[in-house]
């Protein structure tokens, strides 16, 4: 998604939501990527992103442009090159599309979560709890770590220790990744991990928790948290259960693509919109 290096805190934006013919999605697709692009060469552009039908918004895909200043929006929203657009898509539109233009949205960039998962030996794991508590306090040291987690293994649910460790931005989690302090951790376990270690960087929840007017920064993260987690255990472990019976020789790689795959996509569009209006109360508070 293309943005300016250094967005401010606030930005004028403009919302938009459509309702397509159906059939035709691929084609609206194709005309909201070459419109935000478009945008995307204005002066002033900070950020766009698209989002398409889901429990949240059924129906209706919703775009979202911000812009650095009021007047810089103001440009993009009468210029000439959007006019053109518009007018391409009209054939696509089932009704006319709302558009919603905001003074200022917050911005902040998501958190990402680093999941690190590595195979003990039960004779080894006092070792490397030890070793995991020098590594939680050298990531301690480290710009924009926001927290960490060991999961220990469950018995034919998850046979790895795995660590999740969040950083408020990618750059903090690169940051931490090319550092000498991290290779040197890796050494230090290296000779207790038995096999390959499996390492994923994954977004952060801003999708699932959208800010309100009276909580600008969303919910409390350890709120967040608590309801991922309520959503995430009986999900992974459905998905854990019904793979160990269907195929229970699958590649190990192939089953966490496909477990991490079905998992994502059963929080983000059947689990965490419910699950967040249920516990909207609690969150906001």
């Amino acid at each position: 998604m293309p943005g300016s290096p250094n967005p401010s805190d606030v930005s004028p934006t403009v919302v938009v939501a459509r309702r397509i013919h159906p059939g035709h999605e691929d084609e609206f697709g194709d005309w909201d990527r070459r419109i935000r692009e478009t945008a995307s060469t204005y002066p002033g552009f900070v950020a766009s992103e698209v989002q398409p039908p889901n429990l949240s918004h059924p129906g209706e895909w919703v775009t979202v442009y911000s812009f650095d200043t009021a007047d810089r929006l103001e440009s993009w929203l009468l210029s000439g090159d959007r006019a053109v657009l518009m007018e391409e898509v009209e054939p696509l539109l089932d009704g006319e599309p709302s558009e919603q233009q905001i003074a200022g949205m917050r911005k902040a960039s998501e958190p990402v979560t680093l999941v690190l998962s590595q195979r003990i030996a039960p004779r080894d794991r006092e070792e490397f709890l030890s070793l995991h508590e020098d590594g939680v306090e050298r990531l301690g040291r480290f710009q924009g770590f926001l927290g960490s987690e060991l999961l220990p293994p469950v018995d034919g649910v998850q046979d790895d220790l795995v660590i999740v460790a969040s950083f408020a931005s990618r750059a903090d989690l690169d940051f931490w990744l090319e550092s000498d302090s991290r290779r040197e951790w890796l050494d230090m376990i290296g000779q207790l991990v038995e096999g390959e270690r499996t390492l994923t960087v994954v977004g952060g929840f801003g999708g699932w928790f959208p800010a309100q007017p009276a909580q600008s920064q969303g919910p409390k993260r350890w709120k967040q948290a608590v309801a991922v987690f309520i959503a995430l255990f009986p999900t992974v472990l459905v998905i854990t259960v019904v793979r160990g019976a269907i195929a229970p020789h699958m590649n190990v790689v192939l089953a966490v693509f496909v477990g991490n795959v079905l998992g994502i996509l059963m929080l983000t569009y059947v689990l965490m919109p419910p699950l967040t209006r249920l516990l909207r109360g609690w969150l906001s508070r």
